[in-house]
């Protein structure tokens, strides 16, 4: 069983006060629900909300009014700009109930194809769904990619979790070791683009 997060949030009505304003005052407004159509308008301490996802977090325990309340990060929302947390919106979970939620993907190591052939790691995928109990929910998957030789990768078939089910298409690269690129695209179209005026003036030379 992985240890839980603490989070405390207090209660808010949905309208008053406005986002902003609460954010100014080191208050991030959120919303929790359930499955059972549960749902709590919260705002949270920015300091210790900030804490937190700094972390790897799987199950929070939200402590509101008087109870604990399990559940996990469903999505934060982020100003366009700047970055900061403007709202979260938190899922409630039952510990006895499987849940199918994204986790980051974490490569793991140098591969053997970069360090000795001079190949390029490619990260296609950098989130995969996963299916399982609350408790049994990792932070993130890590994906050794060490051994990996130029035209190696790994498949979300090859990801093996104790108590996990990975969803999506089994066939589908996570990562992949590639050779080095001979040449840039922008390389490519002004190579091109030098040849274009000889053929040019050829052709004019033909029909004088």
């Amino acid at each position: 069983m992985s240890e839980h997060a603490l989070l405390s949030a207090e209660p808010r009505t949905p309208s008053e006060p406005k986002g902003h304003q609460m954010r100014k005052a080191g208050r991030i407004p959120g919303v929790y629900y359930n499955a059972k159509h549960d749902v709590k308008h919260v705002s949270f301490d920015s300091i210790e909300l900030g804490r937190l996802l700094r972390k790897e977090t799987a199950v929070i325990d939200l402590r509101l009014t008087g109870q604990t309340l399990p559940c996990v990060i469903r999505e934060v929302q982020r100003h366009p700009v700047f970055g900061e947390v403007i709202h979260v919106d938190l899922m409630g979970v039952d510990l006895t109930q499987s849940i199918r939620v994204h986790v980051p993907v974490h490569a793991v190591g140098t591969p053997y194809g970069v360090k000795t052939q001079g190949g390029i790691l490619d990260v296609v995928i950098y989130e995969l769904e996963i299916e399982c109990l609350p408790d049994a929910m990792p932070g993130h998957i890590d994906v050794d990619v060490t051994e990996l030789k130029v035209g190696d990768s790994i498949r979300v078939e090859d990801v093996k979790l104790d108590g996990v089910t990975v969803h999506g298409d089994s066939h589908a690269v996570i990562v992949h070791v590639s050779g080095k690129k001979a040449e840039t695209e922008e390389e490519a179209a002004a190579e091109a683009g030098g040849a274009e005026p000889e053929v040019i003036r050829e052709k004019k030379a033909v029909e004088e």
